[in-house]
């Protein structure tokens, strides 16, 4: 029936034109078999039956009864003697008792006209005339072709997901370092600070930092003296506050004191004249009292300082230096971006100073992050460059399989080179139902307790390249496909 169905034809009659036809054949009672579970002679009167279908004006059989024993052959070319009687009927054969049937008998040997002879006497044809194929419904091919090769498709549908899903979850693990690399900048900002010894060149060393768009929180640093903390009820007083560069520190606990973040980071033979247990000071409110005033901050951090000290926020330590005058200890300053942390260390000892600042912790945390990007970078083309060679050999081989269909729907009528565009969007339309079936992701938080980020942008980039990706290729092997001739798909 399925040229029927190319041809338009009403699907009722169709089908009891097809009933008839297998009942003359001798394939009554098979109707619902596949075509696999046939023998050679079965599938030789199947092909008889679906090329009288629909009622052509000429039949080309050639070798109509190669597979069939001699009672089957006498009826298929009696049947095809009487269809002879209003129809052109063209049957390649070797052998003689088929050729014996004919109104006229043409030998070739060699590939040259050896003998012709007419074996009885027929009236002249009428003007053959060809009819017009209905309209194809490449909708309709689409979910038929889906349905009939589910499993196929299935497969390469997981396949393919699979790639792309691994691709998906190495972009996962990217952002996942980003995100580490992001919150470690964040809880580390004593990094991006750094301080110059003044030594009488204060003027100088504001004037070069502040030229510098890389910085930020330009201030001079003086000595504070008589300086009194208090923590719950445990008070101790400082002589003297020497200024010092955050960086040159190292955190036994917590983190560095952050702007606009009222914190304070104290030493551990500072933190134990409070408590034994220095660790448990950790977000405890200690005030600092200088000048008159007090001031309330949180305790954030324990660093590595074999003395008394402390450090707080650097936008209250500013507060605390308004009005002084006097000598001036230092000039501290912050670098707005992690990165430049060691190119503006090298820029200011090319100037003539000697910075206090991290610059040899942060360049080699910085290599081990372009490292680490590098390696997921790679990681993910590898990954995707392997997703796209596995598709493109599941969908090249999947087209290839496709021969046969091609070959057969233009011989029964179906033009894929005169028609342009039609078997492209066939595959096209088929294409598209599993190609949306993979295409589906989704943005969970975790599978199976691996974490993932990513985000909506990521997902979407992924679907809509992915089929891209299928598309271009579906289409590329098309193209072979339709540049086929009937006879040579016939025979892949």
């Amino acid at each position: 029936m399925l040229a029927t169905e190319i041809a338009g034809e009403n699907r009722n009659e169709s089908k009891k034109r097809a009933g008839e036809l297998l009942q003359r054949l001798g394939l009554s009672g098979k109707e619902e078999q596949k075509s696999e579970t046939l023998s050679g002679g079965q599938k030789q009167r199947v092909a008889i039956a679906r090329a009288l279908i629909n009622n052509p004006s000429i039949i080309l059989a050639d070798e109509p009864t190669g597979a069939l024993d001699r009672k089957n052959a006498v009826e298929i070319m009696e049947l095809l003697k009487k269809l002879s009687n209003d129809r052109l009927v063209i049957v390649i054969t070797h052998d003689s008792k088929c050729a014996a049937y004919g109104d006229k008998i043409v030998s070739i040997e060699d590939g040259k006209l050896v003998q012709e002879k007419m074996t009885e006497s027929s009236e002249e044809m009428g003007q053959l005339i060809q009819k017009n194929t209905g309209k194809l419904s490449m909708f309709h091919w689409a979910v038929k072709n889906f349905r009939v090769h589910l499993s196929r498709y299935l497969a390469i549908s997981a396949a393919i997901a699979i790639g792309v899903l691994c691709f998906t979850l190495s972009l996962s693990s990217g952002n996942i370092m980003e995100k580490s690399i992001a919150d470690f900048e964040a809880k580390n900002t004593a990094f991006n600070n750094g301080s110059i010894k003044a030594d009488g060149q204060e003027e100088k060393i504001l004037s070069v930092l502040n030229a510098d768009e890389r910085l930020e929180n330009i201030y001079p640093q003086y000595v504070l003296s008589d300086i009194t903390i208090k923590i719950a009820d445990k008070t101790v007083d400082m002589a003297e506050k020497y200024p010092m560069a955050k960086a040159a520190e190292t955190l036994s606990y917590g983190v560095m004191p952050r702007g606009g973040e009222q914190e304070i980071a104290l030493s551990p033979s500072l933190a134990s004249k409070f408590s034994k247990d220095i660790q448990n000071l950790l977000g405890k409110t200690a005030e600092v009292s200088y000048g008159g005033q007090t001031y309330s901050f949180k305790i954030c951090g324990i660093f590595n300082a074999s003395y008394d000290d402390f450090y707080i926020s650097s936008d209250v330590e500013q507060k605390m230096y308004e009005g002084m005058w006097g000598k001036v200890y230092s000039v501290s300053y912050d670098v707005i971006r992690f990165e430049d942390i060691a190119s503006v260390s090298e820029s200011l000892k090319e100037q003539g100073f000697a910075p206090q600042d991290a610059a040899a912790k942060a360049s080699a945390f910085l290599d081990t992050f372009q490292n680490l990007r590098r390696l997921f970078i790679t990681i993910s083309l590898l990954i995707l460059g392997i997703g796209i060679l596995i598709s493109i050999i599941l969908l090249v081989k999947q087209q290839n399989t496709r021969f046969r269909e091609i070959g057969l729907l233009s011989a029964l009528g179906y033009k894929p080179i005169a028609s342009g565009r039609g078997v492209v969007n066939l595959r096209n339309n088929s294409g598209f139902w599993w190609c949306a079936f993979f295409s589906c992701y989704f943005h969970w938080k975790n599978i199976w307790g691996f974490p993932l980020i990513i985000s909506p942008f990521q997902v979407l980039t992924a679907v809509i390249l992915s089929m891209i990706l299928i598309f271009s290729i579906n289409i590329g092997a098309s193209f072979r496909l339709i540049r086929t001739e009937p006879a040579t798909a016939l025979r892949k």
